[in-house]
């Protein structure tokens, strides 16, 4: 009997302990979904505030660069490399955080979705020599720079013609990892590393001095902006006529106001010669900014997030927002 009762006592303790074993199994289960609902819900709250306080930069940076264009119309500061709108970052006060807007001009560049347009009827030169000739300036050789240059404009382009080194779908099928060409206008310079002839240090070379606007326009020169180094650039404008050197001496003794008009710049001893053309040369270049971009950053509790914006500025009165790109690393 004693037997039996102990093994009834023994069976009922060991479903105790289970129970209480279950029990606590399923108390800590719902702690812990607790806990990560409340963590989740915090991190919503926080992605929701970087996400109203990118929508603050993106009104505060438009109106900046609304009233620096409109000031320098009115005759105020010229939009140089000086402009407190380029030399200055502009803070922003948050509660519970901080935030900061830097500007930039985004025309010193080649405009890499130019290539789609067509080459010059008059001239017969287009983007495709200009490209050409901003890589060799930029220290390729004339056999890459071509490459480049047509699977460039081959990953552009709708078609299934192949340029002259360049690389349709069918280069691209044959490849460990295939893919094919993107068949419009790039979203940014990035995507050149998927395209045929550009290796990492040629990216590294030459994506300084590019940009993806969202029109297929070739980019109009700030040269009030543009650096020594970037003397490149109005060469291959030039369709190679302006020598480098020449170019960089230039923009290194640039007036310490810049340039009030592009008439003052060509009326320089370089664009004198008969043979350069300038008029073609005048309509790439400009003393006020086609694109700027503005990079904002906020945080809220230790937490940040970027987001990348760039503007029309051609309407100094009607600036557009063109693109947004959000994340830290934008």
């Amino acid at each position: 009997m004693n037997r039996t009762g102990n093994a009834q006592r023994g069976a009922a303790l060991i479903i105790v302990l289970l129970l209480a074993a279950t029990l606590s199994f399923l108390v800590l289960a719902l702690v812990a979904a607790t806990t990560q609902s409340v963590r989740r819900t915090g991190g919503a709250a926080i992605r929701g505030e970087l996400l109203w306080r990118a929508t603050s930069a993106e009104i505060i940076a438009k109106a900046a660069i609304n009233e620096a264009l409109l000031a320098a119309d009115q005759g105020g500061p010229p939009l140089t490399r000086a402009h407190p709108l380029f030399s200055q970052q502009l803070d922003i006060p948050f509660t519970n955080g901080a935030g900061a807007i830097v500007f930039a001009d985004a025309s010193r560049c080649f405009n890499i979705n130019s290539l789609a347009e067509g080459v010059d009827s008059d001239s017969g030169a287009g983007p495709m020599a200009e490209f050409v000739t901003l890589l060799t300036g930029l220290g390729l050789s004339d056999g890459e720079a071509q490459t480049i240059a047509g699977a460039a404009k081959d990953w552009i382009d709708d078609d299934t013609t192949q340029e002259i080194g360049g690389a349709e779908d069918s280069f691209y099928a044959g490849l460990p990892t295939p893919y094919r060409t993107g068949g419009t206008a790039i979203a940014s310079v990035s995507e050149l590393r998927a395209m045929k002839g550009v290796t990492g240090a040629i990216f590294a070379a030459i994506s300084p001095y590019l940009c993806a606007h969202p029109d297929s326009a070739p980019a109009i020169l700030n040269i009030n902006v543009l650096r020594p180094q970037d003397a490149p650039l109005l060469t291959a404008a030039g369709g190679g006529a302006l020598d480098p050197s020449i170019a960089a001496d230039l923009l290194e003794k640039r007036p310490p106001g810049g340039w009030a008009n592009t008439e003052q710049f060509l009326a320089l001893p370089p664009f004198q010669d008969d043979d350069f053309d300038a008029q073609g040369f005048g309509a790439r270049i400009s003393v006020t900014p086609q694109y700027i971009e503005a990079l904002a950053g906020a945080t809220v509790n230790d937490i940040d997030m970027n987001v990348r914006l760039m503007f029309s500025a051609t309407d100094s009165r009607n600036i557009v927002l063109v693109s947004r790109v959000l994340g830290s690393g934008a």
